[in-house]
């Protein structure tokens, strides 16, 4: 017994040297194939923010995505360095973006960050290039108005109370806005810089 298991072990050993041996990859040929590469990459977007995100790439080639509020959405893309605009939270950025590799961009809340410690270099925080305020908009007079506030690219419409202080309005510092609204049987409007302090205030003009 103790004959025909040697044997029986000298022969799976030989047969597993032979094995590998078939296996084995020149070494010329290992490195030539570390070299391949798939010429596609893919491309995430997941967007937890309140509006739709878009993205534009100008390189090899061009390519455009829009995902909606609280969704994600995957593109193919050709390997390579890429010019962006993107837009979210109702603001337009530009940058670059390295698409040698996959890249999972990540848009939070609007004024916040992504929830997680993400890291380059597969994964982009938008707030990294978009940066929103919110302002303090204090209703002074003791009338019900309705503001219009505006920029060439953004307005929002606005309801409020007499004495009434709203800080939900999301945008981006140093923006110049006009704002407008009927108070004091007048129309009342101006000019504001968007900064966290000081708040705007509507208040009717003095005679």
């Amino acid at each position: 017994m103790k004959s025909r298991s040697s044997i029986r072990l000298a022969v799976f050993v030989f047969m597993l040297i032979v094995f590998l041996g078939a296996t084995s990859v020149p070494a010329g040929v290992a490195v030539a194939s570390s070299q391949g590469r798939h010429p596609y990459v893919g491309l995430t977007v997941i967007n937890n923010s309140q509006f739709d995100f878009s993205i534009q790439l100008y390189g090899a080639e061009n390519y455009s995505m829009t995902v909606p509020a609280k969704s994600r959405e995957v593109i193919i893309v050709t390997r390579g360095w890429y010019s962006f605009t993107m837009n979210a939270c109702k603001i337009s950025e530009v940058g670059t973006i390295n698409l040698n590799l996959y890249q999972v961009i990540h848009v939070p809340v609007c004024g916040g960050r992504a929830l997680a410690p993400y890291y380059k270099p597969h994964h982009v925080d938008t707030a990294d290039y978009i940066k929103p305020i919110k302002i303090k908009i204090r209703n002074r007079t003791e009338e019900v108005i309705d503001l219009y506030l505006r920029t060439l690219d953004n307005d929002y419409f606005i309801h409020f109370e007499p004495g009434e202080i709203k800080t939900q309005i999301v945008i981006k510092s140093g923006d110049q806005y006009v704002y407008s609204f009927v108070a004091c049987d007048a129309l009342q409007s101006g000019y504001y810089t968007a900064r966290v302090v000081p708040p705007l205030d509507l208040e009717c003009a003095s005679e």
